[in-house]
C-alpha cells in the first residue's frame, strides 16, 4: 500500500477538528424546543456523515475526497447567500475560524502528493 503523504495526514487531522468544533456549537446551542430538536437531528446526521466521509478520506477513497469538496462548497453557499445572522456570537467566531481551515484542507486534499496518493491507492484496490 502506498504511504498517505504528511499533508493529507494533517488535513485529516483538520477535518476531525471541525468536526468537534461542529460538535461543540450543536450542544452549546441546544435549547431542547421543537425546532431545535429538529434542527439538532439534522446536524447531528450531517455530522455523521463528515465522519463518514473523513474516514473514508483517511483511507484513500477518492468519492470520499470530492463528498468533502461538495460539502465545503455547500456550506460556502449557505453563509454567503444566507449569512449568521440567526447564529451567536460565538457561533459566528467559531465558523469563521472553521472556514479558511476548511479551504485549506481542501488544497491539502487536492495538492499533487495527495492526488498521487489517492490515485494510487484506488490502483492497488483494483489489483
Amino acid at each position: 500500500m502506498p504511504i498517505r503523504p504528511r499533508t493529507v495526514s494533517l488535513a485529516i487531522q483538520a477535518i476531525w477538528l471541525t468536526i468537534a468544533v461542529d460538535a461543540m456549537m450543536m450542544v452549546a446551542s441546544y435549547d431542547g424546543s421543537d425546532a431545535n430538536v429538529d434542527a439538532l437531528t439534522f446536524n447531528g446526521t450531517m455530522l455523521l456523515f463528515y465522519v463518514l466521509v473523513t474516514v473514508k478520506i483517511s483511507v484513500g477513497r477518492n468519492w470520499a475526497r470530492r463528498a468533502y469538496a461538495f460539502l465545503i462548497a455547500m456550506e460556502l453557499a449557505l453563509v454567503a447567500a444566507f449569512g449568521l445572522s440567526d447564529a451567536t456570537e460565538l457561533e459566528v467566531l467559531l465558523t469563521y475560524l472553521t472556514l479558511p481551515l476548511e479551504l485549506w484542507v481542501l488544497v491539502q486534499l487536492f495538492g499533487m502528493q495527495a492526488d498521487l496518493w489517492f490515485k494510487a491507492i484506488g490502483r492497488a484496490r483494483f489489483k
